[in-house]
């Protein structure tokens, strides 16, 4: 819709109430009496280890079983799940037909994965998966203490304003949702003020972000020594790795708690921090197997995240490689309460990652910035020579010689000192599309 004639040519007036008519249609369709149902059952599963087991098993057996019978590609594995194969999504790109069950029945939504490690991967859903995924939303929602009518902020990735828009607002409002949007993409430091006025004037209660887009309007905050001066129960970040460094900042300057979600399009995981910050496995929404992906730099234990959905009738993923991956976690039990498995933290994306001096591939570069005061937003791009470019969002009154040349060293001593470095200063940070920043972009 929003890059739609209509509403790019609409008064500020009607874009809200284009706005406001999308949100009434498709909360109509998504939160009925049987997403409601769902969610009561899910929260049932917080403190029921019997009841999320139950629940876990039943849901397998079903998935498997329908898969069997109803999908080619599965059709001459046993109902045991350690029969079927672990693939990717190369392998169902090459199979798209394959997985596409003939059972269909309804609306039939069709999207797609972002593509940003590899080719996108098309998905149909049928209505059911998204009214299941809307319970599993309202769960998380529940987790962060966010009530019907509470007034929230989302800073996402959708197109609020036109790209080319140069002067402000920079944001609209859902009437039917008690909610205002903001753009992503409009995060120059000129405007962070502007932005961070906006929420406090609507009287936000809670926010859902891009962890990019919050942390670069938290670091602003931290460069001015200064707080979000509104009150907020929460806020719940997603569709990007956020680091711990990072997560205590917003925490810190927004004086509330992050939750962070992490999931995928594909609906083969899901993993959510709780209000004590430890990061749970979402054992009724998918199967998640945790396969050894060796140790880290600093011999910590890494797996790659595998996982077969349970919500997608239409088109059910069986132990489908994510490419993504967690550090392990020696606790058992966390002091929510909550029974759900333990992770200390996800890593990130596998293909957000440089290539240092002797060819090694480094996936944790949040620690690079850290200790450089002005920085706002930064990306990595590295050449086919190895050289890489460092862009900057700056707070051109803090980030001077000396903090530059520290990123510069950081670096260095993380990728190796052959490694030739510069640092740009840009506006903004592009993002991809689908309004997300990608921490490193190889250019070979």
């Amino acid at each position: 819709m929003f890059t739609s004639k209509v509403y790019r040519l609409s008064p500020v007036f009607i874009q809200n109430v284009l706005l406001s008519s999308r949100a009434f249609i498709r909360k109509k369709l998504r939160e009925n009496k049987e997403c409601e149902q769902l969610t009561k059952e899910l929260i049932a599963h917080d403190y029921d280890s019997e009841a999320l087991k139950q629940y876990q098993s039943k849901t397998l057996k079903k998935v498997l079983t329908e898969a069997q019978r109803n999908i080619a590609f599965y059709q001459r594995f046993a109902d045991d799940i350690n029969t079927f194969p672990y693939i990717d999504k190369a392998e169902v790109n090459s199979n798209k037909d394959k997985f596409l069950s003939p059972n269909k029945s309804g609306v039939v939504i069709k999207g797609s994965t972002s593509g940003t490690t590899g080719a996108p991967l098309s998905i149909p859903q049928n209505m059911q998966s998204v009214i299941t995924e809307q319970a599993f939303i309202n769960r998380m929602m529940h987790w962060a203490g966010i009530e019907h009518n509470d007034k929230r902020a989302w800073l996402r990735g959708d197109m609020i304003v036109p790209q080319e828009q140069k002067k402000g607002p920079f944001w609209r409002y859902s009437y039917f949702e008690n909610m205002i949007l903001l753009s992503s993409f409009h995060l120059a430091q000129k405007n962070l003020d502007g932005y961070l006025n906006a929420m406090q004037n609507y009287g936000v209660q809670a926010i859902q972000a891009y962890p990019s887009s919050i942390v670069t309007l938290a670091k602003h905050l931290e460069s001015n020594d200064t707080y979000y001066q509104g009150t907020l129960k929460s806020i719940i970040t997603s569709s990007e790795s956020l680091s711990k460094e990072d997560k205590a900042l917003v925490e810190r300057r927004f004086k509330c708690t992050v939750f962070d979600w992490y999931g995928l399009f594909e609906r083969v995981a899901a993993i959510a921090s709780c209000e004590h910050g430890r990061y749970h496995i979402m054992t009724d929404y998918s199967h998640v197997e945790l396969t050894p992906a060796g140790k880290t730099e600093n011999g910590r234990d890494r797996a790659e995240i595998v996982g077969t959905n349970f919500n997608n009738s239409l088109y059910p993923l069986i132990r489908y490689k994510t490419g993504d991956h967690v550090l392990l976690s020696d606790e058992t039990s966390c002091p929510c309460g909550r029974v759900f498995p333990i992770i200390d933290s996800i890593e990130g994306r596998v293909g957000d990652y440089l290539v240092g001096e002797d060819g090694q591939n480094i996936h944790i570069l949040n620690h690079i910035p850290k200790g450089v005061q002005g920085l706002l937003a930064t990306q990595f791009v590295q050449k086919a020579d190895f050289s890489i470019d460092i862009l900057v969002v700056v707070d051109d009154g803090v980030f001077n010689i000396e903090q530059q040349n520290k990123l510069m060293l950081n670096t260095k001593e993380k990728l190796g000192h052959s490694i030739k470095v510069s640092v740009k200063k840009v506006d903004a940070i592009q993002r991809t599309k689908n309004g997300k920043i990608k921490q490193a972009i190889r250019e070979f």
